[in-house]
């Protein structure tokens, strides 16, 4: 490891190399840069010194952001020398990187980006991610190509489960996380990233799950349906949230369609998700939250069916799920009320016949019993009584789960729920 830059005066120098970009030969890796972020200045005053970089990318300058939003959160003093008209110079204003501090310290306060660079601060109950995901779609549709046509709403797609990813899973109180995206002509090439300085994903599933031996094994684990949500999470912020962990899962998959690559950093873990592959690499540095990083090249034109693609990955997520708890989906018995009983369901031996023969053979089947309420107006109390108390007193507790009520008016829920609360105490 190099000894650390100072001036005569002994104030650290964090030099930017010639090239601060991930892409470096051709090839996109992250330890280069991340080596640059010193995390443990406080109370004391750095220079950050563009004087020697020659070439930028906007994407690292997103990372520069946070990172110096972070030493300011730790009170550290920053002078930050780009030379004047220089190309690192003109991409700094073009993101409005010289308001960083303004953005940082006043809630309302965002990013005034220009040329066509957008960067936005996603900040906590921010009410304006709908109008930044209409300006992301606004700005694929005005890019001078006819290549992405058909696909905006896909890329809209992806960047919104990110984006509510960044909010419930990577929220600092105190920085925002960011998300930047731009059009590389020559390359006919779309890239974002989207970064947080949140826990990570290994201590946010740490929370769920046992510990992982290190930080790719929780980022792999993260990619998969109905893990990194908040489900049968107890403790701490959530508490109340009932998210799917859906948002990885999809947007990774979606990412593959579109013949994306798509990283994934968290801590030291690295998850590359190619159109073939996910390979899984740890760096050497750390990035202290987690940022993805995706580039969708458009070099053909075809079709995309979003609709359809999403819903293959959801039936393939309920399959996996099923798998993974070793479920066997319980068969159903649906009944429509009104078939039976018409749409006042008042004459009692109409319910015990109902019960006798449909509903308490199913149940003893082990099969689920759906009633549907949908097209009944009225229901009175001794009907359901008579409908409901026997297979109530055969199941127990377990009539919640293997009864289910669908379609039922206020009234007709509340006479429902009063007779389980009678035969399940």
């Amino acid at each position: 490891m190099t000894n650390t830059l100072r001036t005569k005066q002994g104030t650290p120098i964090i030099p930017l190399p010639k090239a601060f970009s991930f892409i470096q030969n051709g090839i996109t890796e992250f330890d280069s840069i991340l080596s640059l972020f010193k995390w443990n200045y406080s109370n004391t005053k750095i220079i950050i010194d563009g004087n020697q970089c020659k070439h930028a990318s906007y994407q690292t300058l997103t990372l520069l952001i946070l990172y110096l939003w972070k030493l300011k959160q730790q009170k550290t003093f920053i002078s930050i020398q780009f030379p004047k008209h220089s190309t690192l110079d003109i991409m700094w204003n073009r993101l409005d990187g010289p308001n960083y501090l303004s953005i940082l310290n006043n809630s309302q306060n965002n990013f005034h980006y220009v040329y066509n660079k957008p960067l936005f601060a996603i900040k906590y109950k921010d009410h304006n991610i709908t109008q930044m995901l209409n300006t992301i779609r606004d700005y694929a549709m005005d890019l001078p190509t006819d290549l992405i046509r058909g696909y905006e709403d896909a890329v809209r797609y992806i960047i919104s489960e990110l984006t509510y990813n960044a909010l419930e899973h990577g929220f600092n109180p105190q920085i925002p996380s960011l998300l930047q995206f731009n059009w590389y002509r020559d390359k006919n090439q779309l890239s974002f990233i989207l970064a947080d300085l949140g826990v990570g994903i290994k201590t946010h599933l740490e929370q769920t799950y046992a510990p992982f031996t290190n930080n790719a094994d929780a980022i792999a684990m993260a990619l998969e349906p109905e893990i990194s949500g908040t489900f049968g999470v107890n403790v701490g912020p959530y508490k109340q949230q009932n998210n799917a962990g859906m948002g990885l899962y999809l947007s990774s998959n979606l990412g593959k369609t579109l013949e994306a690559d798509m990283y994934i950093v968290s801590g030291d873990g690295v998850a590359h998700i190619s159109p073939l592959d996910v390979t899984y690499t740890t760096l050497n540095n750390s990035w202290p939250g987690t940022f993805i990083y995706m580039t969708i090249g458009f070099d053909r034109l075809k079709t995309y069916d979003l609709h359809k693609h999403l819903e293959d990955f959801r039936k393939h997520a309920t399959e996996t799920v099923a798998k993974r708890n070793n479920i066997v989906r319980a068969p159903e018995l649906y009944i429509d009320m009104y078939n039976y009983c018409g749409e006042r369901c008042e004459v009692k031996l109409e319910a015990i016949n109902l019960r006798e023969r449909k509903i308490i053979p199913a149940i003893q089947k082990g099969e689920t019993v759906i009633l549907d309420f949908s097209h009944a107006i009225t229901a009175t109390h001794s009907f359901l009584t008579a409908l409901l108390a026997d297979p109530i007193k055969i199941l127990g507790l377990k009539s919640y789960k293997q009864i289910k009520i669908i379609g039922a008016n206020e009234t007709i829920r509340t006479i429902i729920d009063f007779v389980f609360d009678t035969y399940t105490n």
